[in-house]
């Protein structure tokens, strides 16, 4: 559970980042935002396991930069600030976005052109307020990322061809998960636990930024 959803669907954005946006290590840097939670920690793992070099972006920068570079972090850096511009210095050619809101239209600006960026967090709003430019000017891909199964739709459960093409891109993932992180990049990835009884208590404190990494949580 160091892993957990959290890490499988960090894969899933890398490989959505790869075969969807063309991603590869020599088109340049890939930023990933909220580094220090349970989901960036695992992405900046991956990426630095397949050669990438990423920049972690964290509100926890001064306290948790060590960490993030001990994962294979190039460079730690904080909060992206509001863009003022529809189109800015062009930074990276990849982004996994764990937080939205603000810090997803910044970092549509920022990204080189051609690059993508996978959506897949909510942390910072779940409002998406940007231009067209990036997409219409730079070609940037919007690559949203889903980890959970589909039940909600209809007749789904119904389609046992898709319930197989479902579990084996998950097969898939957690192949590559490990393959890319060795038994001592799991040990640095930061998880507390929990007891059951703490959870609300935890949820503020994740809410409040005083939290880094994962919590897993013991039923008993």
């Amino acid at each position: 559970m160091t892993v957990g959803t959290a890490g499988i669907t960090a894969m899933m954005c890398v490989a959505h980042l790869e075969s969807a946006g063309g991603l590869t290590p020599a088109k340049g840097k890939v930023l990933v935002t909220g580094a220090s939670g349970g989901l960036g920690q695992v992405a900046v793992a991956i990426l630095a396991a397949k050669g990438y070099e990423v920049v972690a972006s964290t509100g926890r920068a001064e306290v948790e930069g060590a960490a993030l570079r001990a994962l294979g972090a190039s460079d730690v850096i904080g909060r992206l600030p509001r863009a003022t511009k529809p189109l800015q210095a062009q930074l990276w050619a990849g982004v996994v976005d764990s937080v939205g809101g603000e810090t997803l239209a910044t970092a549509l600006t920022h990204t080189a052109y051609n690059g993508a960026v996978a959506s897949t967090g909510v942390a910072g709003g779940g409002e998406l307020s940007t231009t067209v430019y990036p997409f219409i000017l730079r070609g940037v891909r919007l690559l949203g990322v889903d980890s959970t199964l589909p039940w909600n739709l209809e007749g789904y459960p119904q389609q046992p061809h898709m319930w197989e093409a479902y579990r084996a891109e998950r097969l898939d993932l957690w192949a590559q998960v490990a393959r890319l992180l060795s038994p001592a990049t799991i040990v640095r990835l930061r998880t507390g636990i929990v007891p059951l009884e703490q959870v609300v208590q935890s949820a503020q404190d994740m809410l409040a930024g005083k939290v880094a990494g994962r919590l897993v949580v013991t039923p008993h």
